[in-house]
């Protein structure tokens, strides 16, 4: 006897209820429902997604993720190559400055310089003078005191002069020094800038480049995940296979001892006598029909 083949129940959309352990399927979704105690259960769900539908989500996940990986890389460049631009704009403006500083602080020691010749040049004047005075003098002057009086008495006018000169000479000294002093000060504080923005730009730099590493570790987990996923499939679909193709082996099995028993009756009936094994027979064939449209009925699920 031939192999049977098994139709399970089949119609189009979701079966309304099913009997325990029977199965239907969905012709129109491509859906196979079994029944339980509970009532009527999809095989096809979640847990039992296609592979496909797992290779084509690990694809779309992996595509997002180098469309991420590439946009993060194009940012972090753009990033970098801005932080060089400002950084050698920085190291210019510096560069700039320290040589105008240099320039400055070179022109006022020159200048100071010039001063401080003349200064002297008029203290000389002053002293060749006052020298002058001493020399051609008749009075008897034995004291420093009575000398400096003299001076003072000859030439007044001079003392003051020279005097105006020296403390003009101080205020300009010192006000030269207060403006080196602030320009040092403002010096100080963009160099404090600079380096803050330096800081600033190293730490934004470090945080990108931790955000490179997450999206790796992210990226290795995601796909760790899937790979756990389409394997947990493949082992799900090979017991699912495992099981029906023992319900199979076992449906033929059942099927031969039937096959057997009949036979071996038909071999008794035949070995009768002529009446009764047409009584036999015919009720034999009643029973077979019976039997027959049973096992139609059973091996056929028929529409729901």
């Amino acid at each position: 006897m031939a192999n049977p083949v098994i139709r399970i129940k089949r119609g189009t959309g979701s079966p309304v209820s099913l009997q325990l352990a029977e199965l239907g399927f969905d012709k129109l979704n491509k859906k196979l429902f079994i029944g339980t105690e509970e009532g009527v259960f999809d095989l096809s769900g979640e847990s039992y997604a296609k592979k496909t539908f797992v290779d084509s989500a690990v694809a779309a996940e992996a595509s997002l993720r180098s469309s991420a990986d590439s946009t993060l890389t194009s940012n972090l460049n753009a990033e970098i190559s801005r932080a060089q631009g400002a950084e050698s704009d920085l190291a210019a403006d510096i560069s700039a400055e320290e040589t105008a500083r240099i320039a400055a602080v070179s022109a006022e020691q020159s200048a100071r310089e010039a001063a401080d010749l003349v200064l002297d040049g008029k203290i000389t004047t002053e002293k060749n003078r006052v020298d002058a005075i001493l020399s051609a003098s008749q009075a008897d002057k034995d004291s420093f005191a009575e000398i400096v009086t003299l001076i003072n008495s000859v030439d007044t006018t001079n003392d003051q002069a020279f005097a105006g000169y020296v403390t003009s000479n101080n205020a300009a000294l010192a006000q030269e020094v207060s403006d080196r002093q602030s320009g040092d000060t403002a010096l100080g504080l963009r160099i404090d800038g600079v380096e803050t923005a330096a800081t600033a730009l190293t730490t934004r730099v470090s945080a990108a480049e931790q955000d490179i590493v997450d999206l790796g570790t992210d990226i290795a987990a995601e796909t760790s995940a899937r790979q756990s996923a389409i394997s947990s499939e493949q082992t799900a679909r090979q017991s699912a296979d495992t099981t029906l193709q023992s319900n199979i082996d076992s449906e033929a099995s059942t099927r031969a001892t039937a096959d057997t028993s009949l036979s071996n009756r038909i071999t008794t009936l035949e070995n009768a006598s002529a009446d009764s094994r047409l009584d036999a027979v015919e009720a034999d064939v009643l029973d077979h029909e019976n039997r027959i449209s049973a096992l139609e009925s059973t091996i056929d699920g028929g529409s729901y």
